[in-house]
């Protein structure tokens, strides 16, 4: 019951940011691509070692790649090679703050990647306000105000094909 409370307010508050805050948005090819980020789930090793593949595998195309990790815990994490934000950093209703997260939204990259495969509303808030010109994120209906391209895994939502689907879409667009 809790939960849905904070929820129904997360995107109440969510959507009276979006009322005002609009950059301009615009697809994007891989190729001409400079900057690109990437938000994830940091809680979980396995997940991020997978995430930390999909970055490298980016980064050998010699594009300029910022990942940003949500750690799902009030304590610090250890041995993180990536800026993140933990619980500290959300609100009573899951909306991210910080210097980190302000500075993660504002930066204009060509394109952001939600490399999350479960509902993560701080991310998704990042997503939604962020002033990367192309968002791409798994498909939801729901969820049209985060990105700009939804990949469908068809209820099979496994992050090492999620990746694989990101980054076949990316060289196809």
């Amino acid at each position: 019951m809790i939960r849905k409370i904070k929820k129904w307010f997360h995107y109440y508050f969510l959507n009276k940011e979006l009322k005002f805050h609009k950059p301009p948005r615009q697809i994007v090819k891989f190729e001409e691509a400079k900057e690109i980020g990437i938000i994830f789930d940091a809680t979980d090793t396995d997940q991020t070692a997978v995430v930390n593949q999909f970055a490298d595998s980016l980064r050998g195309t010699k594009k300029k790649i910022s990942m940003f990790g949500f750690y799902n815990f009030p304590r610090p994490a250890i041995n993180f090679n990536f800026p993140y934000f933990n619980q500290k950093s959300l609100n009573w209703y899951l909306e991210p703050n910080g210097i980190l997260v302000k500075e993660f939204i504002e930066k204009k990259f060509d394109i952001l990647i939600n490399v999350s495969v479960s509902e993560n509303l701080p991310l998704e808030y990042i997503s939604a306000l962020s002033n990367a010109s192309y968002r791409i994120g798994l498909y939801n209906p729901n969820k049209l105000f985060c990105y700009d391209f939804m990949i469908d895994l068809k209820g099979k939502n496994n992050l090492p094909k999620f990746t694989e689907q990101v980054k076949h879409y990316l060289h196809i667009v």
